[in-house]
């Protein structure tokens, strides 16, 4: 599992220039998920405070211990004892209400309820502490060494830390999981009680604040003195077909979290795309033949191969680089490998294609004699002077 979750990160390569964006959180990170690939970051790998972005984990490793999520839970006001001296959010629960999993899960997630966290953590584990270290233990099985857990619900502490790169790895994981994709999507939820009614902390703000925020398709937002105001978030830009993730952290007020979002996403959905360096049968190669009926064979690509760049991009900076077999003949077979094609961009090796030989290469008796034509008429020469002396010696 630890080398699955490296490798979604170590394919992107292509990194934006910080000064492109002027933006107010500390720290950010963005990848392309089309290709789980990080195309702009800022400070990606310090650690800092998360705030309520530990609901991520929060919810996740609860899902992953949860059989039945409309069990029933009966609440316990005395599993809350502290988060109000602490100023945690929360969302109201009452003791002795009776509620569900799916009820907490969308709680904590949507509304970030600290006492929706808190009744997961003691319901499925006994207590706050043993489930902080299931949370720790899924931080180990996916690799994220920057990341330690003191808390379900992300208050302040020296030793409950992480990066934004790795609340990223950490989403980009969990969107995986069906059942946390729908919670983390989702806009609005009424418990089945019917007592509580909880929202998507982000649209509120965007609402607020009379923001377009529609191609935002899921987040968490958070707040401490030591995270700032902090954003997990998904978007969809339609116009290109591609799907980002964005995480910051440490902006100073609301709605700068907000903005900061927008304008990320906005800047690449308006900048980027994805382009065309080769279509579908497009002819890449060409290769001549000897001994055969046919002058030449043309290759073409069998599928589009495109690369997400700026919309600067120009054609003619893409380069084919064929290594292998330079002439063809009838000995060369029908599914043999001849070579490779290359496809370069800016000499950076974007995609390699597999020249295989799809035709039988006819064998041609006039072809033959023609590229061998010198040999021929020295051997014609050589038994004309065999034929004349050996006539001389008979006379």
């Amino acid at each position: 599992m630890k080398k699955i979750i490296f490798l979604i990160v170590a394919l992107g390569t292509f990194i934006s220039p910080i000064s492109a964006l002027e933006i107010d959180s500390k720290r950010a990170v963005l990848y392309n998920l089309n290709e789980n690939s990080i195309v702009y970051e800022k400070n990606k790998d310090e650690k800092t405070s998360i705030a309520s972005l530990t609901k991520i984990m929060t919810v996740l490793v609860a899902i992953e211990n949860i059989s039945d999520f409309e069990q029933k839970i009966t609440i316990n006001v005395e599993d809350f004892k502290g988060l109000d001296e602490l100023g945690a959010y929360q969302i109201g629960l009452k003791d002795k209400e009776i509620v569900t999993y799916d009820d907490l899960l969308y709680a904590t997630m949507l509304a970030s309820g600290a006492d929706a966290a808190r009744a997961l953590a003691i319901n499925i584990s006994k207590s706050e502490k043993n489930f902080v270290n299931l949370m720790n233990q899924k931080a180990d099985e996916l690799n994220l060494k920057n990341t330690h857990f003191v808390n379900t619900v992300g208050l302040d502490d020296e030793n409950h830390y992480s990066t934004v790169d790795e609340v990223a790895k950490l989403l980009t994981y969990a969107l995986k999981n069906k059942k946390f994709k729908t919670i983390f999507t989702k806009k609005t939820y009424t418990f089945t009680n019917k007592l509580h009614t909880v929202k998507n902390s982000l649209i509120r703000t965007a609402q607020a604040y009379n923001m377009d925020i529609s191609y935002i398709k899921g987040s968490k937002t958070g707040f401490t003195s030591e995270a700032g105001r902090a954003l997990a978030s998904i978007a969809h830009d339609d116009k290109n077909n591609i799907d980002y993730l964005l995480v910051t952290t440490n902006a100073e007020k609301v709605p700068n979290h907000l903005n900061d979002a927008i304008t990320i996403y906005n800047y690449y959905f308006n900048n980027y795309k994805y382009h065309t360096l080769v279509n579908k049968n497009e002819n890449i190669l060409t290769l001549n033949t000897k001994y055969s009926k046919l002058k030449k064979v043309n290759f073409k690509a069998e599928k589009k191969i495109t690369k997400y760049l700026k919309n600067d991009f120009q054609k003619e900076d893409v380069k084919l680089v064929y290594s292998g077999t330079k002439i063809i003949s009838p000995k060369n077979k029908k599914g043999e490998k001849l070579g490779n094609v290359k496809v370069m961009y800016q000499n950076e090796k974007v995609a390699n294609i597999p020249i295989v030989l799809k035709q039988r290469i006819s064998y041609s008796l006039l072809g033959f004699l023609f590229l061998n034509k010198y040999l021929i008429i020295a051997i014609i020469l050589l038994f004309v002077i065999f034929i004349y002396f050996r006539k001389r010696k008979s006379h």
